[in-house]
């Protein structure tokens, strides 16, 4: 399958979506707010940046970088 703009950009939106959604769900908050939450930080610049290839990955993956990110635990979140 080719990647193209379209298609990465699906990618992009579903993952936002799917970590919105958990992000949501696990601090009891309204789903716009888990939304500003997530795109507020650097793993989500990374999601957005087609050269990454993060937009590839899990929700449950991004979810884990971010969860690295928020406890400072750099190390960790380059690993990911």
């Amino acid at each position: 399958m080719k990647l193209t703009k379209k298609s990465i950009q699906f990618c992009i939106d579903t993952v936002t979506a799917r970590v919105a959604q958990k992000i949501a769900q696990e601090k009891q908050m309204q789903h716009t707010e888990a939304l500003r939450f997530f795109m507020a930080s650097k793993t989500f610049g990374l999601l957005i940046e087609p050269k990454s290839y993060l937009f590839l990955e899990s929700a449950e993956y991004t979810l884990d970088m971010l969860d690295a990110e928020i406890s400072g635990d750099l190390e960790r979140w380059l690993e990911v």
